[in-house]
């Protein structure tokens, strides 16, 4: 079963049938896999603005899998962040993917430049088609 973690830009995406990501995910889903997030992008997520209608299709997606963050998390975070040059500003983004990591899935974003420094660290990017 293919598992995809949606980063905050995916979450978005999924008010638009016509996006792309919507396409991906909608596909995975019907043939078995899982869609969820993490506290940090579901928090980047529903401070909006949103929709309510919006805000109830990404539940419907995810299911309510939005993990939360751990020791593990908090370490492999630490981890990106001083192997990626202590760029500031990107917490969140090292919160997001080591959540993708750690939880061996496939991160769902719009944001590749952000995320792809993450990759040499363990990071799997989904292919949006």
């Amino acid at each position: 079963m293919r598992r995809l973690l949606l980063d905050t830009n995916a979450l978005i995406a999924l008010s638009d049938p016509n996006h792309r990501v919507f396409k991906l995910v909608e596909a995975e889903l019907r043939s078995g896999g899982e869609a969820s997030t993490c506290s940090v992008a579901w928090h980047e997520y529903v401070r909006g603005p949103l929709l309510k209608q919006d805000r109830a299709r990404a539940l419907r997606v995810i299911e309510s899998r939005i993990m939360d963050l751990g020791r593990r998390n908090a370490e492999t975070a630490a981890e990106l962040y001083n192997s990626t040059g202590r760029r500031r500003g990107s917490t969140a983004d090292c919160l997001i993917a080591s959540v993708a990591i750690d939880s061996n899935a496939e991160m769902v974003t719009c944001n590749l430049a952000d995320f792809a420094l993450f990759v040499p660290h363990g990071l799997r990017l989904a292919d949006i088609p």
